[in-house]
């Protein structure tokens, strides 16, 4: 009886890691010096992630909130969208330099929000049914990394959603999401492509 419970339990545990998605860092940035890329050498859980209230029907943002448009999705050239990005998040980020050529970098603070409609064709119309999905990150910090004061913070978390708010991420996704994401950490310092003003 003792062994049977033993290997149930051993199914469960098996079972429920691989349903958690585990991603790694691309690397980790000194705060003293952010040119640096230090290898990550731990893995952290995707979270689950609610969509937020980011804007009205009318597609104008929400309190606190401000939006970019986005004329080409980045390896799609027949979609367009528009970013929402809460205010506070951006006041808070750390900006280095100004020339994008010469590694300008923003860092983003734990807690950032970041939302991106994905549009067939053109998204300055905001026409409902040309919205393809809706993608959400969210920096986290994970409590057990001892580095958080040496680093800049580098978790990012994943989700998608259909256009009427309901969850449509698969593992997959949220692997290619972190995947091509991890561009981004060379090229802005963060795992965020955009460049906001």
């Amino acid at each position: 009886m003792g062994a049977l419970f033993f290997l149930a339990l051993l199914a469960f545990s098996a079972n429920s890691e691989e349903a958690q998605i585990l991603l790694t860092p691309p690397g980790l940035r000194p705060v003293k010096d952010p040119s640096l890329v230090i290898p990550a050498d731990y893995r952290y859980p995707n979270k689950l992630i609610k969509l937020a209230v980011y804007r009205d029907a009318s597609g104008n943002p929400a309190s606190g909130w401000s939006r970019k448009y986005v004329g080409t999705r980045r390896f799609v050239s027949n979609q367009s969208g528009w970013i929402y990005i809460r205010n506070s998040d951006f006041q808070q980020s750390i900006q280095m330099g100004t020339d994008v050529d010469k590694g300008a970098f923003r860092f983003w603070p734990v807690g950032t929000t970041l939302v991106i409609e994905s549009y067939k064709g053109n998204a300055l119309q905001r026409r409902k049914d040309k919205l393809i999905e809706i993608d959400v990150m969210v920096k986290i910090r994970e409590e057990k990394n001892s580095s958080v004061r040496v680093f800049y913070p580098v978790n990012w978390t994943y989700a998608r959603f259909k256009p009427d708010g309901t969850p449509a991420v698969t593992s997959a996704k949220v692997r290619e999401c972190h995947q091509c994401h991890r561009i981004a950490f060379h090229l802005t310092g963060d795992l965020i492509f955009t460049q906001f003003p």
